[in-house]
C-alpha cells in the first residue's frame, strides 16, 4: 500500500497527499512512493500542477526516528550516503518543472518543514498547529539537500532562527519566518489552494519550467555536488553521546503522548 495518495481535479490538479498515519512520518517508503507519485505526475501532460498535503492532523511530523534511518547500521558497516533517498525526493520536488503548491494544513516539523519549503508556493490553514525545525534540538545534523532548500526559500534571518533557535513555533508566525506566503481561513483554505495551483498551472508550461529551473539552479548544483564522505559526517553528528540520549528522550516523550 502507498504512503502516498493521488487524486485529479478539475484544471490539470493533481493532489498528492502523504498517508502514513499518526503523522505521516518519513520513511525511505514514504519517500520512494513520493518520488514515484512525482514521476508519474511529471510525466502526465493532463497534469498542469502539483498540490502537496498531508492526511489528519500532520503535514508531516518528520524523519521516523523509530523506523527511519538507521544510523548505527550505516556507521557499523560503513556505509555510503546514508541520506540518499531523502536527497533524490527533495531533488525530485524541487527540480519538478511544473508548478508545486504546499497545503499546510497541520504539524509540520523537521524534515516535514523541509518538503514543505521544497514547494514552489506554500499556503496554510489558519488554524492551531506546529511548525518548526528542531533537529539540532535533538541532535540531527541537516544534510545538505535539506540546508539547501532552507537556504534557498528562507532570509539569512529566519534560517537563523529556525535552524539554530530549534523552537517549535504555532502556525500564526508562519508568514513571519517565510514557511508560507498566507494563513487562510478555513472555509476559503482548500478553494484557495486549488485556484492557486489551477493559475499557476495554466501558464505556459515551458516558460514555467525554464524559469523555476533558472531559480533552482544553483541549489541543486549544490546539493548534486555533495561528497559522500561529508554526508557521512553529517550522519556521525547523529550517533554523538548527546544527539543519541536527545533522541531517546524525544522517542520517549513521543511514546508517553
Amino acid at each position: 500500500m502507498t504512503t502516498v495518495r493521488t487524486e485529479d481535479r478539475d484544471q490539470g490538479v493533481r493532489i498528492l497527499t502523504l498517508d502514513r498515519p499518526p503523522a505521516n512520518a518519513i520513511t525511505p517508503e514514504l519517500l520512494g512512493d513520493l518520488a514515484e507519485a512525482l514521476e508519474q505526475a511529471g510525466a502526465d501532460d493532463a497534469v498542469r500542477a502539483v498540490v502537496l498535503a498531508g492526511a489528519g492532523r500532520f503535514f508531516s511530523g518528520g524523519l521516523d526516528l523509530r523506523g527511519g534511518i538507521d544510523f548505527q547500521a550505516a556507521a557499523a558497516t560503513g556505509g555510503g550516503d546514508p541520506f540518499v533517498a531523502l536527497r533524490d525526493a527533495l531533488l525530485s520536488l524541487l527540480a519538478f518543472p511544473k508548478p508545486t503548491v504546499a497545503m499546510l494544513g497541520g504539524h509540520a516539523i523537521a524534515g516535514g518543514l523541509i518538503l514543505l519549503l521544497a514547494c514552489d508556493n506554500r499556503l496554510g490553514l489558519d488554524a492551531d498547529y506546529r511548525i518548526g525545525l528542531n533537529e539540532v534540538a535533538i541532535g540531527a545534523s541537516f544534510p545538505r539537500s535539506a540546508f539547501e532548500i532552507v537556504r534557498l526559500r528562507l532570509t539569512h534571518q529566519q534560517a537563523n532562527e529556525l535552524l539554530l533557535g530549534a523552537a517549535l513555533y504555532p502556525s500564526s508566525q508562519g508568514v513571519r519566518l517565510g514557511v508560507v506566503e498566507e494563513l487562510l481561513a478555513a472555509d476559503t483554505f482548500e478553494e484557495t489552494v486549488m485556484r492557486r495551483a489551477a493559475r499557476l498551472g495554466s501558464f505556459p508550461r515551458e516558460a514555467y519550467a525554464h524559469t523555476k529551473a533558472a531559480l533552482v539552479a544553483d541549489a541543486i548544483a549544490r546539493i548534486e555536488s555533495e561528497p559522500v564522505d561529508e554526508a557521512v559526517r553529517g550522519m556521525m553528528v547523529w550517533m554523538t553521546p548527546e544527539s543519541v540520549a536527545a533522541r531517546a528522550a524525544q522517542a520517549q516523550k513521543l511514546a508517553s503522548n
